[in-house]
């Protein structure tokens, strides 16, 4: 009995004891702070810069996209101030001639590349940019020329734009199209293409044509300007010049001009012959005729916008005798 009710005060005690030490932690629990730990970000992934290819040093001298046509070009050339220099519009101005003819030749040219490939390669053409520079090494070998194919870019040297590129000639453009197939990823690398355009061009080379004629006028002044025209047929090219304007003007010339020229040239009598040619930037026709005048042969030079003739020119016959403005 006694054991009974001494057990039973053990039980409330140890009941209460535990009752009171729960409510105890639990009081101190809604005091106690823990230290604030800091919030673990996730690593900022490493970014891994790639350089880009290295570049020559170089200055712009020349951006396709910009010259729609030669007059356009020409005033392109004089807002560019010093940055390109003499040097660089002389190199730009013999890119721009040499490119026009080149395209003017790749339609006559089926054979040479695809129809995708050519059109590709138009596209190429019309937005590349060239950059003049004094050194140009790839792989740790000295080259004239280089091409960038994703950023439009061929970089030349001054060597080669003061020898191979001065001119309008077959050999300036052969280069021109290796650097622009180089820019449409056409494989050139053993000159298979641009090689064989070389061939084909000389195919279109002739004997030529030289159209020479008085061409003074009188100026509002009523001076007689003494003036001589002459047109000559150099190959593929049409160049046009007078004194009384010194300097030159090239029009391109397809393979059916080359041989319509030559038959002119080499016309002694029977039926006319006659060369017409498209002089998009003045928006005239010059029309070539060789015609029979009594014994002799006659050449003539009739300048037409639409069916309008605007002014007819006869050539001279065994130099020009006379020179002055009795018309």
């Amino acid at each position: 009995m006694i054991c009974t009710k001494f057990c039973e005060k053990i039980l409330i005690t140890c009941v209460t004891l535990f009752a009171l030490n729960a409510f105890a932690l639990d009081a101190g629990a809604e005091k106690l702070k823990l230290p604030q730990l800091p919030q673990i970000k996730a690593p900022e992934a490493v970014r891994i810069e790639v350089k880009p290819v290295a570049r020559p040093e170089g200055s712009l001298i020349l951006d396709n996209a910009l010259g729609k046509n030669l007059k356009d070009f020409q005033t392109f050339l004089k807002t560019q101030g010093p940055r390109t220099g003499g040097g660089g519009n002389s190199c730009a101005l013999s890119i721009h001639q040499n490119t026009e003819k080149l395209v003017s030749l790749l339609s006559e040219m089926p054979t040479l590349l695809s129809e995708g490939q050519r059109a590709f390669l138009l596209h190429k053409i019309s937005v590349a940019k060239f950059y003049l520079s004094e050194d140009l090494t790839l792989d740790g070998q000295t080259k004239d020329a280089i091409n960038y194919p994703n950023t439009n870019e061929i970089y030349l040297s001054n060597k080669l734009c003061g020898l191979d590129l001065l001119d309008v000639q077959s050999r300036a453009m052969a280069i021109l199209l290796h650097e622009y197939l180089g820019l449409a990823n056409i494989d050139d690398r053993r000159y298979q293409i641009s090689g064989a355009f070389l061939q084909n061009y000389s195919t279109f080379n002739a004997r030529g044509y030289t159209f020479t004629a008085d061409n003074s006028y009188k100026a509002h002044t009523g001076q007689c300007v003494q003036s001589v025209l002459q047109m000559q047929q150099i190959g593929n090219n049409l160049i046009i010049s007078t004194s009384s304007k010194p300097g030159a003007r090239i029009i391109p010339l397809t393979r059916q001009h080359v041989e319509e020229f030559q038959a002119l040239g080499e016309r002694i009598w029977g039926a006319e012959k006659t060369v017409t040619v498209a002089d998009r930037e003045m928006g005239v026709d010059y029309v070539f005729s060789s015609e029979s005048c009594g014994t002799v042969s006659c050449e003539y030079l009739r300048i037409k916008k639409g069916d309008v003739t605007i002014k007819t020119i006869k050539n001279a016959t065994n130099g020009l005798s006379t020179i002055d403005c009795k018309r």
